[in-house]
């Protein structure tokens, strides 16, 4: 019986450990990826566009920050491919949040113009 709960500690300090590796790799891809964040205007309407750089872009879980982006930014948007696209002219508050996620500020290039599209 003491081997079993044994092997269970052991099996939770596994899990907790290996989940902490992946957690350091994804804060290490923050801080090394170089984010674009440019304005597109699609007919009447603006979207911002955030470009993701990055050799492990799967570390980065682009997914989960577009949806805290979208819950914090009040605002739909959508995943395409590196980059995640949200509605509105965003481009300051994207960045706020961005280095409130972990990415570095001085990796993070905004896009002054609006690009015609």
């Amino acid at each position: 019986m003491s081997g079993e709960g044994q092997g269970d500690i052991v099996d939770e300090l596994l899990s907790s450990v290996l989940g902490g590796e992946s957690t350091a790799e994804a804060e290490i891809a923050k801080e090394q990826a170089l984010v674009r964040v440019r304005v597109e205007r699609r007919k009447r309407h603006l979207v911002t566009v955030i470009e993701f750089d990055s050799s492990d872009v799967k570390a980065l879980d682009i997914d989960g920050i577009a949806k805290e982006l979208k819950r914090r930014l009040a605002a739909g948007g959508t995943v395409r491919e590196n980059s995640i696209e949200v509605q509105g002219d965003q481009r300051q508050r994207v960045k706020k949040l961005l280095v409130e996620m972990g990415f570095k500020e001085e990796n993070i290039l905004i896009d002054e113009t609006i690009v015609e599209t």
